[in-house]
């Protein structure tokens, strides 16, 4: 990625984060010798930005994508709170959620048997 793509790409949030990781890496025992370089520190820094604001995405991605999970499991029942063990979770157990849907809507089965 050329360095004026770098500039125009959101990473202000994360710069201070990704400073310090950037200059810690001068402490390193493979750097101690070496001479700090701001610009280039700077350069990593805002890649690393980058790739924070990247991972922070996925995060909030994830949480979505999960609340809307919790969600369908609320609205499932006790079903999605059960264990395979025959243990009780207090909270869904999202992983159950698509054994669940396939068993209401398979073999012609009734897809409102799985609701409470």
């Amino acid at each position: 990625m050329k360095t004026e793509e770098l500039d125009k790409i959101k990473k202000d949030d994360w710069m201070p984060e990704a400073l310090q990781i950037a200059a810690q890496c001068w402490g390193d025992s493979e750097t101690k010798d070496c001479m700090m370089d701001v610009a280039l520190a700077t350069a990593v820094a805002k890649r690393i930005a980058l790739w924070i604001e990247t991972a922070a995405q996925n995060q909030r991605n994830a949480d979505y994508y999960r609340g809307l999970l919790e969600r369908c499991g609320e609205a499932i029942g006790e079903a999605a709170y059960i264990a395979d063990d025959g243990s009780r979770s207090e909270d869904v157990l999202c992983a159950k959620i698509p054994e669940l849907v396939d068993l209401a809507f398979s073999s012609g089965g009734d897809a409102l048997s799985i609701l409470n």
